[in-house]
């Protein structure tokens, strides 16, 4: 079952952002955290908002409008860990297929 997982952050150069990623699957829970996918929406925001704020808006975006490779490998670097945290296992596969939209305001 797909997840979303939706960021709202300030860009380097002050914009707003709506980041949204979704994962084609989600991982097993941590007997920690039975509520792993809420826990990890939880997490998200704050190891993603940093990521956001260290790239300038128009940066962001790469050629012919698309999420820029760099931005989108930091972000799921970061998602990687929040699944970690919570997940009984969080592979590569969890990622694959993994879609990220940006919006700047």
């Amino acid at each position: 079952m797909a997840v979303e997982f939706l960021v709202e952050a300030t860009t380097k150069d002050g914009k707003k952002a709506k980041v949204r990623i979704t994962l084609k699957k989600f991982c097993t829970c941590k007997a920690s955290h039975p509520n792993c996918e809420e826990d990890a929406k939880k997490l998200a925001p704050e190891k993603l908002a940093p990521v956001v704020a260290r790239w300038e808006s128009e940066k962001i975006f790469w050629l012919d409008g698309k999420v820029h490779p760099n931005f989108v490998l930091e972000v799921l670097e970061e998602l990687t860990e929040v699944l970690e945290a919570v997940c009984v296992t969080a592979k590569s596969e969890h990622l694959q297929g993994a879609d990220v939209k940006v919006e700047i305001e």
